[in-house]
């Protein structure tokens, strides 16, 4: 008697143990965020100098959503230039999004090789990150502006001055948000072979939603060199 209730209770355990692992088996785990596509830099060379900005673009996925981006760069060794930045805005909440920033690195960076972390949190908890490399260089002869500023009307005014030491190849303006993207390029006679120009153009974004939007100036210049700059501007 004694060894059938034994039997039979070693039986119970494992039905309840194969009741468990089946009913594990038929939930499938979320999985962690993912990040692609990183770049960093102009053409992702992964170069930003001092009073420019830094050029930072990925792809996120996540299938239990985003619950917010950090941004992390620091020295590799001693004391210099440092970021920690959280972002929610435009992230939080989606399960797909792109990681598009200009980050201002100041006049007075210090020069050196520099580490950096993207990291994304979903709202499970879990974290993926993506680790780089980054060189602060100083580059006199990059092309510059100043004075850029954008504004709304019947269509996008876009005005900077430009200077360029090795002389303007090409001026590229880009609109992006709310699913839209436009880009111009310019090579105007007047700008062409200049090392100093004053830029002045209309964009036409009739066809942009009303909302949040990124514009960027790019500046290419005859050696080859370019540099990108950022602005914004809502449009009601």
């Amino acid at each position: 008697m004694k060894t059938t209730k034994q039997l039979i209770c070693l039986l119970l355990a494992g039905v309840t143990l194969f009741s468990a692992c089946s009913k594990d088996d038929n939930e499938t785990p979320v999985g962690a965020p993912a990040i692609e596509g990183l770049e960093v830099g102009a053409n992702n060379n992964k170069i930003a100098h001092p009073g420019n900005d830094l050029h930072i673009e990925a792809q996120i996925t996540a299938a239990a959503n985003i619950k917010d981006v950090v941004l992390e760069i620091h020295p590799e060794n001693g004391s210099g230039w440092e970021v920690n930045t959280t972002y929610t805005e435009g992230f939080a909440g989606l399960k797909n999004a792109e990681f598009h920033k200009h980050i201002d690195v100041p006049a007075d960076a210090a020069v050196g090789d520099y580490h950096g972390h993207l990291k994304v949190t979903d709202q499970n908890g879990r974290v993926t990150e993506a680790e780089f490399e980054l060189k602060v260089e100083a580059d006199p002869t990059l092309p510059s502006v100043t004075g850029f500023e954008v504004g709304y009307g019947n269509d996008l005014h876009v005005e900077a001055t430009v200077a360029a030491p090795n002389k303007i190849a090409q001026i590229v303006v880009e609109v992006h948000g709310n699913d839209f993207e436009k880009e111009v390029v310019y090579t105007d006679a007047a700008m062409v072979g200049q090392t100093t120009y004053n830029l002045h153009k209309h964009v036409d974004v009739a066809a942009a939603p009303a909302g949040h939007y990124h514009v960027h100036l790019k500046v290419v210049d005859q050696a080859g060199k370019e540099n990108e700059f950022e602005e914004h501007f809502d449009k009601p």
